[in-house]
């Protein structure tokens, strides 16, 4: 047993190590342009073809599995649903890598392939209840629960896909605990399939540990999720049906909290609760001064603390599980002490934001109508004009931007734009050689709207360049001029284009 477990990791690793080496040398996926991505804080082109040499591990871990094991363990519906669904999320992400899909577009797609899975047996049809021996038949809610299963967890994985190193070690330590759960269950393809990606994950890392070579992108992502999700719904027909979904909700708790960490805050602030920002606990760990390995580093030690939980929740029917819950109770209150979190500070951030929700709003809808605008701008002196009624209207008083050593300035007379005491400052670096700092009066804003109100600001500007070079195939910088329209709806677009000087 511990040979054959060897060689699957091994074969894994090996695949998916040896595959991406070979995409990296033929020069696979690094032919992108560099265009300013605002949030990001890598720089470069780093090559999203990750999940190729993950989803090569695991291909060649399923194809043995049907000489390593007999009929009865690898040739029902369920197991071929593995595979086409694992195939069908990797597609999906690639596709999405290379020609990015709109956001209800892959959740259509990921809705599809979570029933789809249902259908071949994947599915939540029962529920035991913790230390009894009842067990609750979930009947015409097992599609919607199985949908939903499915895709929360695939899009969990994708969403912590933040940080070098993060979401393969995450989803490594997810891993080798379906693999352990399946060895305790006794469910034979579950066991060697964690153990293939295990290796296949373990490959990736070797090109996507701090300083990275290459990430996982959405198709490793969405591969990694799915897989989770299938092994644990397999685990769970011959084990504890409950733990064996409890366990995996436990080793992520670290990303399933700064997710609804992160939709709080966005909510509360007005922005969508999607929109990419920089409050991850990662990006707050290396502002505080930490490196990205040793802010990996830590986060994998939360993480592992996080599975000793999901380990506890499976052995023994859970009865340790409480005790475990509340040692981690007692560290989160000790994590929080020195925060100042009080009463009266949460119920003064509510009413300020809710108050400045409206700012917000407009500062969206403005940001939309530049990117927009820069469909139809002929120059990009012209569309720097825009950009300058945009400042003007989300309420900056002064404005500087860089692009390429290039200097653009505004500023709105009779306003405090040169007295610092009077001024919140903040800058952004939008992207490679492109610079924002804006300015406002304090009269105007509270701090912390000013914050959101002057990243809402820079967003606008860097999505406008990606917009610009996909329209004119060439990058934005202030002596841009466009290319010629391609047809007679487009040259209209142009013609009644003005820009507001």
């Amino acid at each position: 047993m511990l040979f054959s477990a060897l060689f699957f990791l091994l074969l894994g690793c090996l695949a998916s190590w040896l595959v991406i080496h070979l995409c990296l040398h033929a020069g696979l996926g690094q032919g992108g342009d560099n265009q300013p991505q605002h949030h990001h804080t890598h720089t470069g082109i780093i090559p999203r073809i990750g999940g190729i040499g993950i989803v090569s591990g695991f291909a060649v871990t399923y194809l043995l599995c049907f000489f390593y094991l007999d009929h009865t363990d690898n040739k029902t519906l369920v197991h071929y649903g593995i595979f086409v669904g694992a195939a069908a999320s990797f597609l999906l992400g690639f596709i999405d890598d290379f020609r990015p899909l709109g956001a209800k577009v892959k959740l259509l797609a990921q809705v599809i392939i979570a029933m789809i899975a249902h259908e071949c047996g994947l599915s939540i049809d029962r529920i035991g209840v913790p230390f009894t021996d009842i067990v609750l038949q979930l009947g015409v809610f097992s599609m919607a629960l199985t949908v939903a299963w499915v895709v929360t967890i695939m899009n969990l994985i994708n969403l912590i896909d933040g940080l070098d190193g993060l979401a393969g070690g995450i989803g490594l330590m997810l891993m080798a605990l379906l693999g352990f759960l399946a060895y305790q269950s006794g469910v034979a393809i579950s066991f060697v399939l964690a153990l293939g990606m295990m290796g296949a994950i373990l490959g990736f890392l070797f090109h996507n540990f701090p300083p990275a070579k290459v990430y996982m992108g959405d198709s490793g992502a969405y591969l990694i999720g799915f897989v989770i999700a299938a092994l644990s719904l397999v685990n769970s027909e011959k084990g504890t049906i409950l733990a064996a979904l409890i366990a995996p909700v436990l080793a992520l708790a670290l990303p399933i909290a700064d997710v609804a960490y992160a939709m709080l805050r966005r909510g509360i602030k007005g922005l969508p609760i999607f929109r990419p920002d920089q409050g991850h606990i990662h990006h707050r760990l290396i502002r505080s001064g930490l490196s990205r390995q040793k802010t990996v580093i830590f986060l994998y030690g939360i993480s592992l603390f996080a599975l000793v939980g999901g380990l506890l929740a499976f052995a023994d029917q859970g009865r340790y599980l409480p005790i475990f819950l509340g040692f981690a109770f007692v560290i989160i209150l000790f994590a929080l002490k020195g925060q100042k979190v009080s009463p009266e500070v949460v119920r003064n951030i509510l009413t300020e934001s809710f108050q400045a929700r409206q700012d917000t709003k407009n500062s969206l809808y403005l940001r939309d109508w530049f990117i927009v605008e820069a469909e139809r701008a002929d120059t990009g002196q012209h569309l720097w004009a825009d950009y300058r009624f945009v400042l003007k209207k989300m309420g900056f008083c002064r404005g500087e931007l860089v692009v390429k050593g290039a200097v653009r300035t505004f500023f709105q007379p009779d306003t405090p734009h040169d007295e610092p005491d009077l001024l919140w400052t903040e800058t952004h670096k939008v992207g490679p050689e492109v610079k924002l700092t804006v300015y406002a009066a304090k009269d105007n804003f509270s701090e912390r709207q000013f914050a959101i109100i002057s990243d809402i600001a820079a967003e606008a500007w860097s999505k406008a360049a990606v917009r610009w070079k996909e329209t004119n195939d060439n990058s934005l910088d202030f002596d841009a001029k466009a290319s010629e329209a391609s047809n007679y709806r487009e040259q209209k677009a142009r013609n009644l284009y003005r820009p507001t000087y």
